[in-house]
């Protein structure tokens, strides 16, 4: 059977000259074996033998890869980290302005609610720009991490070693810090945790200012509503010559009974003169009849809605009363407010002045003497399997590299046979 690959020769002849030209061409083997004519693409078997043949590329590769791998992971330092736990204060019911929700309620104005836990407060220092600045300025990192003359690529460096870890699902809160010196990894450690004390304390004592001026300024307000309370109340009471319902209406029952009773005493007396007196011109008829004239006009007075003196009539009662009523129950509503915003102005300002513990450190960071990294074994694997990689991608890629080398090639055999 004729090899495919061998050369093949056709005879001519020049249609002009008339001479016989002979063609010689011969088909790489390249082609036969990954032409279009293979339409289920390349074997396993043709893959090996691919491999195979570039074993010299793989073994190579393989071999630079590990050596760099090698030198990689010996020329990165040792690195040291230091790690804190510490747990969050404890909440307190009703912290901050939420202690004062009630009081807020009775004056008719809503507070903001204290959603924010102390545990979030404390992440978000931890995670701070602020605290990472003083880190920096007191250790001087900017020239461990090469950046003198970038603050801000300080601050990069400093995240990319700086690690803060908390679970929702755990109280505790945990930072760590990595360093080529385990001291200062320990040393920063701990001063973070010191720093996060001071920052929160300032907070939580700022929040305390800011709740004290709010009550002083609402207390103002309180003590400027009592005052205007007290002026219509005043001018309602001289209006109306109330000075104290309940005993004046006491008075205006009492009095009306006395009267009614000297009503009908004078009535039987005037029956009793009429019987014995010889005519109406009697003066004693005269007087009681006076008498009687003058009781029932009072007690028409004291039963109508009349207003003057001291008794107040039984028909102006109801109204007045509670228009009374509502005016004093806004006195008592006011001075209650003052009460309670006197007693949480003192409570807010001892928090002021408090020292408030940010935070209780169970474990404080102690200088390590294993390090974190560099992981040196993974660094060697990765790089050598990476050199075994690109070599196997050589071998594939490197017979395809030279048949488009010879076909460009004006020198090659194969251009000079199919001229």
């Amino acid at each position: 059977m004729p090899n495919p690959s061998s050369p093949k020769i056709h005879k001519l002849v020049d249609p002009e000259t008339g001479q016989s030209v002979h063609l010689v061409y011969a088909i790489p083997p390249e082609l036969l074996s990954g032409g279009a004519a293979d339409d289920d693409g390349i074997s396993i078997q043709e893959i090996g033998q691919r491999l195979w043949r570039g074993r010299l590329w793989i073994i190579a590769t393989t071999v630079i890869g590990a050596v760099l791998g090698l030198v990689i992971a010996l020329s990165k330092p040792n690195v040291y980290t230091a790690e804190v736990v510490a747990l969050p204060p404890q909440e307190k019911s009703g912290g901050g302005l939420g202690q004062f929700a009630g009081l807020a309620a009775v004056a008719g104005i809503a507070l903001p609610s204290g959603d924010s836990t102390s545990k979030d407060a404390l992440l978000a220092i931890l995670n701070s720009r602020t605290l990472h600045e003083r880190l920096i300025t007191q250790f001087d990192l900017a020239a461990y991490y090469k950046t003198p003359d970038s603050r801000d690529r300080t601050i990069k460096s400093f995240e990319t070693n700086w690690a803060v870890k908390a679970p929702k699902t755990e109280a505790a809160i945990t930072f760590s810090y990595t360093h080529t010196d385990p001291q200062v990894a320990a040393d920063v450690a701990n001063q973070g945790a010191e720093l996060l004390s001071e920052l929160f304390t300032t907070m939580q004592q700022s929040t305390a200012a800011r709740e004290r001026t709010f009550l002083e300024e609402r207390l103002k307000q309180a003590e400027g509503d009592w005052t205007k309370a007290a002026d219509i109340l005043a001018n309602f009471m001289r209006e109306h010559n109330a000075v104290q319902i309940e005993a004046q209406t006491e008075a205006t029952v009492a009095a009306l009974g006395t009267l009614q009773g000297q009503l009908i005493a004078q009535k039987i007396e005037l029956n009793a003169q009429r019987a014995v007196a010889s005519g109406e011109d009697n003066p004693l008829l005269r007087l009681l009849v006076e008498r009687i004239s003058g009781l029932e006009q009072e007690i028409t007075r004291l039963q109508g809605s009349s207003a003057e003196g001291a008794l107040i009539g039984l028909a102006a009662l109801p109204a007045l009363g509670q228009e009374y009523l509502g005016l004093l129950r806004e006195i008592k509503r006011q001075e209650g407010l003052q009460t309670g915003l006197i007693t949480q102005i003192e409570v807010a300002r001892i928090s002021e002045v408090r020292q408030v513990r940010a935070l209780t450190v169970v474990d404080r960071a102690q200088v390590p003497d294993l390090k974190s990294g560099p992981k040196r074994s993974l660094i060697c694997i990765a790089a050598t399997l990476l050199g075994g990689l690109i070599g196997a991608f050589l071998a594939f890629v490197s017979p395809l590299i030279r048949t488009h080398l010879r076909r460009s090639d004006p020198t090659a055999p194969e251009n000079d046979l199919k001229r």
